[in-house]
């Protein structure tokens, strides 16, 4: 349903100021589907790549959130889905997630601890 709205919103070719309409209007609908899963779901979804929890901690971390994402795809592949900033056996990790796999990576020094199939 929402690649069909997507797909809609990148085709038209209307004069020049309707561009912002339709962005806003894509922008709404991507959100409405946020809220329509997190119903579903009971979770709030987040777009991939971003943190979804954890956000309050990103101060704390001594590599940025796109080297900790670079890693994790270093070490897994796959489409990148949700990240969290959490604590994982003594360690602050950016726990992203890989595919079918959930990939920490040490946010001090960017080593990857483990990797599991989620």
């Amino acid at each position: 349903m929402l690649s069909g709205g997507v797909a809609g919103a990148s085709a038209y070719s209307g004069s020049a100021g309707a561009g912002s309409s339709h962005t806003s209007r894509l922008s709404s609908l991507v959100a409405d589907a946020s809220d329509l899963l997190e119903g579903v779901t009971g979770e709030k979804q987040v777009p991939p790549g971003t943190i979804d929890d954890g956000k309050d901690l990103l101060p704390q971390a001594k590599i940025s959130l796109d080297e900790a994402i670079a890693i994790a795809q270093s070490s897994e592949t796959g489409d990148v889905g949700e990240v969290d900033l959490e604590d994982y056996q003594g360690h602050l990790v950016f726990n992203v997630d890989i595919g079918d796999h959930d990939v920490k990576v040490d946010a001090a020094d960017g080593t990857v601890l483990s990797s599991s199939v989620d």
